[in-house]
């Protein structure tokens, strides 16, 4: 299971007041054209990895200390201080983490089904990095974050370049956003000492775990299941099963429209043992099998196309009689 270790103080700052330094630091790097920012290569979307987890938003990493070598399934390569890195959605990765000059230190910009987690990662044992003082975030513009990082990708993607003006404006736009958010008082969810916060952290982050139990959580947060499931359902009104659960289901829907994956990977990496008990609680949540959900999506979508594309001919034709 990935595990949080919770400090209190940042060199005497706030959580926000950190991460704003940060961010800030990050937007005058791009003003001056000196920040190096790395994509992997786009290939092995989705595919399991052995210790190289994927996840179904991008990651955000910002190398304050120390050295990350990111491995991914056909590339490496070393992350320095300064420098950030953008891990594609659905792209396996692992990091081993060390000293360099000053001990191991990153912040990392997590996205997930509606909340981002900004946190600070530390080398608490060697090689290994962990989350240190996760903060908790909601914002209008989540939708917009996600895919200012998927659009960066996509250029890399498809031109091999990340230095044009597009790219350089996603990024602005995205630290921009970040240092708003972390600034915000009322964007701030419950701190990472917070049992329930911490417990949420550790469910979006073992998602694909099958073993993933309100016991396994419980005795990861040092409390018993009867007192960890009464006290979540207190706060967030939903029981800890509905909710892993639900952001299994949620995850398996972005899989089902937005890739070629079997049924029996995307369950998988989603966290379900085998593709018809997948099957079974993928139907009992949306009403309709995965192979269904999967086609009408498609049956719409490309509805959706075509309709655009008979407007925009329109469009043109108009313009060219006026």
């Amino acid at each position: 299971m990935i595990s949080p270790i919770s400090h209190l103080i940042i060199r005497g700052q706030t959580p926000g007041q950190f991460f704003a330094d940060v961010f800030r630091r990050l937007i005058e790097s791009l003003e001056r054209g000196s920040l190096k920012c790395h994509i992997p290569r786009i290939y092995h979307l989705y595919e399991p990895h052995k210790e190289m987890p994927y996840h179904f938003k991008p990651e955000l990493f910002v190398q304050l200390g120390g050295v990350t070598e990111f491995r991914f399934p056909d590339e490496c390569f070393t992350l320095r201080p300064g420098e950030v890195c953008i891990v594609p959605k659905g792209m396996p990765h692992g990091e081993i983490v060390r000293a360099d000059k000053e001990p191991f230190e990153n912040v990392v910009v997590s996205f997930y089904n509606d909340m981002i987690d900004v946190h600070i990662g530390r080398e608490m044992s060697p090689g290994i990095p962990k989350a240190v003082e996760m903060n908790f975030y909601t914002t209008d513009f989540f939708e917009d974050m996600v895919d200012y990082l998927d659009a960066i990708c996509h250029f890399q993607r498809y031109s091999g370049c990340i230095d044009g003006a597009a790219t350089k404006g996603l990024l602005m736009a995205e630290f921009s956003l970040l240092l708003a958010l972390v600034e915000a008082a009322n964007s701030h969810l419950a701190s990472a000492t917070d049992i329930v916060s911490l417990c949420q952290w550790l469910i979006q982050h073992n998602l694909q775990d099958e073993f993933l139990s309100v016991e396994l959580l419980a005795e990861e947060l040092d409390c018993t299941p009867n007192y960890l499931s009464r006290i979540f359902h207190k706060k967030t009104g939903d029981r800890i099963t509905e909710r892993i659960n639900r952001l299994r289901i949620q995850n398996a829907s972005d899989a089902l429209r937005w890739t070629r994956l079997s049924i029996k990977a995307i369950a998988a990496g989603c966290g379900y043992s085998g593709a018809n008990y997948f099957c079974r609680k993928f139907r009992q949540a949306t009403g309709r099998t995965p192979q269904s959900y999967r086609q009408e999506f498609r049956r719409e979508f490309s509805g959706e196309i075509l309709q655009s594309g008979v407007l925009s001919n329109a469009g043109t034709r108009l313009n060219a009689s006026s």
